[in-house]
């Protein structure tokens, strides 16, 4: 397969999904919460997969949680990530409940597995924008 030859990835963000991203740009994680039954929810949903409430608002989460799984790549998805093999996309479930993808970035040495706690961080990938990853709490190793 051939890639257009450029140096970030980055999605086309659409309308629903604004605030998480622009919410990365001031190194916050935003999440919705339901009005209705206060499930905290991944960003982008229409309705509470709760309750079926769409009533949704914005909320900063924490940025901490754990490895609930995760893939090492040995062979990158993309061009653009071809320097970085093998690199680590862990799947984090939040303190607040919802769980998102992002890269694990490590510490020489640091070893991780399902459970581990992590916490977010954020990298510059161009001149508009950062994009968040998770690095081992201090003190897991």
């Amino acid at each position: 397969m051939k890639f257009a030859e450029q140096s970030v990835v980055w999605p086309e963000i659409k309308e629903v999904a604004k605030p998480f991203y622009e919410g990365m740009q001031q190194h916050k994680i935003m999440i919705q919460q339901c009005s209705n039954c206060s499930t905290h929810l991944p960003p982008a949903q229409l309705v509470c997969d709760h309750c079926g409430c769409d009533d949704l608002t914005w909320v900063e989460a924490d940025g901490s949680g754990e490895i609930y799984t995760y893939v090492v790549y040995h062979r990158s998805f993309h061009p653009a990530f071809n320097d970085q093999v093998p690199y680590i996309v862990a799947l984090v479930e939040l303190k607040e409940g919802p769980r998102l993808m992002g890269q694990l970035k490590l510490k020489e040495g640091q070893i991780y597995k399902v459970g581990s706690t992590v916490v977010t961080g954020f990298h510059k990938i161009d001149k508009n924008n950062e994009l968040l990853y998770f690095q081992l709490e201090d003190g897991d190793s």
